[in-house]
């Protein structure tokens, strides 16, 4: 289940799932089941044919559905599913609960941070990550830990776009192309002067 729709037809549908979900003070809720079925439908590839399926009415797919979901999902979540099949788009269904996930996490003033560091980190720098991260950004941030030992030391930040390097191995690349560029920008007979000869002096 990999099609992927274009960005704006699938924050419609990521936009009106979280309305929904706000009106029925139901997020939290919706939030879980939807991902818990698309972990489903990406196990499932058989009901997923099944449901992208032209020849089959809609009814047919609905009664499927309903049986198999009524009781254990909320309303909002199973009219959603049941909209998306209508619509012929339930292989993009992933691609819709991930938008639909950025979407609640903006609605929540959340980010996510990628934190790669050489080892795991402790309880005690977990929280310190944690808060320094909050007062920087201003939102509460959820960490996706991730482990590198190339890295060699401190840590890597992702947020969205922007890329924090801590890490040693980034320090030093630092360096390194610093070096690089000084050496390029000076005049030969600086760069490759004896470093025994006396400058200004005429002997």
């Amino acid at each position: 289940m990999a099609k992927v729709l274009s960005g704006w037809k699938a924050r419609r549908y990521a936009i009106a799932l979280l309305q929904a979900a706000v009106k029925a003070s139901e997020l939290d809720r919706v939030e879980a089941e939807v991902q818990a079925l698309s972990e489903m439908l990406n196990r499932s590839p058989q009901l997923v044919k099944f449901l992208a399926q032209p020849l089959v009415p809609f009814e047919e797919k609905a009664k499927r559905l309903r049986q198999r979901l009524e009781e254990r999902v909320s309303p909002v979540t199973l009219n959603f599913l049941l909209a998306v099949v209508k619509h012929k788009r339930i292989e993009a269904f992933d691609h819709i609960v991930r938008t639909f996930t950025e979407l609640v996490r903006e609605y929540r003033g959340e980010v996510v941070a990628e934190v790669t560091t050489a080892v795991p980190l402790t309880d005690e720098e977990r929280a310190m990550t944690l808060q320094r991260l909050q007062e920087i950004t201003g939102k509460r941030v959820l960490l996706s830990e991730k482990v590198d030992p190339s890295i060699i030391g401190g840590m890597r930040v992702i947020i969205g776009d922007k890329l924090l390097d801590l890490s040693l191995r980034g320090y030093l690349e630092r360096i390194r192309e610093h070096l690089r560029q000084v050496f390029i920008a000076a005049p030969a007979e600086i760069a490759f002067a004896d470093p025994n000869e006396e400058g200004g002096e005429e002997k």
